[in-house]
């Protein structure tokens, strides 16, 4: 788990309240309800963080293992056909970066990495191995 990439997702969820409940009338007859939402919308963001960072990648010998709480999938290097690095305004902020595979029935992107060259560089190297072999 990394914990630059949870606070990363919970300041993006908590910019995003921020612009909600300016244009909602807040009054003292409202309060309970609107704390009620602003819970419920923080248990939500948690929940969204442990599913995201509970998915695992691995490199393997013939591709990615994918193993997320709900499948789990092996991506072959020869199925690549492109990969690259981003890097958003805040993961810039947080030394962070993400990662997408792109193959013909899918695209997986790898979020908030602390080493995204070199993981994009790994799997651009095994790429390179499997188209030769």
């Amino acid at each position: 788990m990394n914990k630059k990439g949870y606070a990363k997702t919970t300041i993006k969820s908590v910019i995003a309240l921020l612009i909600f409940s300016s244009v909602l009338e807040i009054s003292s007859k409202n309060i309970y309800n609107y704390l009620i939402f602003v819970a419920t919308w923080l248990g939500l963001t948690a929940i969204y963080e442990v599913y995201k960072y509970s998915t695992k990648y691995t490199l393997e010998d013939d591709g990615v293992h994918v193993k997320s709480p709900l499948k789990s999938n092996l991506i072959y290097y020869h199925n690549i056909r492109d990969v690259f690095m981003t890097e958003g305004f805040l993961q810039r902020r947080f030394g962070l970066s993400s990662v997408y595979i792109i193959t013909p029935k899918e695209a997986i992107a790898v979020r908030d990495l602390n080493n995204g060259k070199e993981f994009l560089n790994l799997i651009e190297d095994r790429i390179g191995r499997a188209r030769t072999d």
